[in-house]
């Protein structure tokens, strides 16, 4: 399938601010959020799950196949000086591109990236290699999803009582069911965002992540949020992301988990404004 552009919100003429979802989320799904940031374009060229095909290809090993892609489509549509917003998967596909090809950016922001601890990466990673990825955890939940609704409302009523889905508002996922579903030839609904494609990312996760993040230093200015409670940047990865990383700004967000870009999306976009406005950059 041809690669997905999705034009979210703002005018065609108006500056560039890129989000990149995280895995399993349509990016309509951060619209709370970028409303409140400003007069930008926003966009996304998301990655390969939202491009329309059930599965993976058998040659997709890695996440920077999609960081590729993303800057592809920057080049296609002749985008240049984006501001890159990334949510954990999109974080790192967001990172890697601009490490690429820095010169198509003004500025990154990460929202608690997966920053696992290398031995977990490397876990991960051997797991996959070895044919055995379905005994990760998160595999494994990904591909016991629900995966098809008699109906949006269906869907919106199960999804309540999800705990990931506690501290949403109801718009937030009044976004997720009417973007993060589709019609099926049977009349009900399937997700858009196929649980195949969402446990090969947790199974193909990116272990380079800690030999690349160095290489930030020195280019475009970074902002990077951890939520307090995340299972994706623990503590001891905060830490040692900010030795390595001195010319990065941090921020926690107290209080937060993992979706707070979803669950807090003033909060979370009153910072990124704050820090864009600090740097000369909105």
């Amino acid at each position: 399938m041809p690669q997905t552009v999705i034009e979210l919100l703002g005018d065609l003429s108006a500056p560039c601010l890129h989000i990149m979802p995280a895995n399993g989320f349509p990016p309509q799904t951060y619209l709370p959020m970028l409303r409140r940031l400003g007069e930008f374009r926003c966009l996304s060229l998301p990655p390969r799950a939202l491009w329309g095909d059930e599965q993976p290809p058998a040659d997709y090993r890695s996440w920077d196949i999609d960081a590729a892609d993303f800057l592809a489509g920057l080049e296609r549509l002749d985008l240049h000086d984006a501001v890159a917003v990334g949510h954990s998967l999109g974080a790192v596909l967001s990172m890697l591109a601009l490490l690429k090809s820095p010169e198509r950016f003004k500025a990154l922001i990460m929202l608690d990236p997966v920053l696992l601890p290398q031995p977990m990466l490397d876990m991960i990673r051997a797991a996959y290699d070895i044919g055995a990825a379905e005994h990760n955890p998160l595999v494994a939940a990904a591909l016991r999803r629900r995966a098809r609704f008699d109906s949006r409302e269906d869907a919106f009523q199960r999804f309540r009582d999800k705990r990931v889905f506690a501290d949403w508002d109801e718009e937030a996922l009044r976004l997720y069911v009417d973007h993060g579903l589709r019609r099926t030839g049977e009349g009900d609904y399937e997700l858009r965002w196929s649980r195949a494609w969402e446990a090969h990312y947790f199974a193909t996760v990116y272990t380079g992540i800690w030999r690349d993040l160095p290489r930030l230093n020195g280019l475009q200015p970074t902002l990077m949020l951890r939520a307090s409670y995340s299972e994706t940047f623990p503590v001891e990865s905060y830490v040692l992301a900010q030795t390595l990383l001195p010319k990065v700004d941090f921020h926690e967000m107290k209080g937060q988990g993992h979706l707070f870009p979803q669950a807090a999306p003033e909060e979370t976009a009153r910072v990124i404004r704050e820090w864009l406005g600090s740097r000369k950059l909105s």
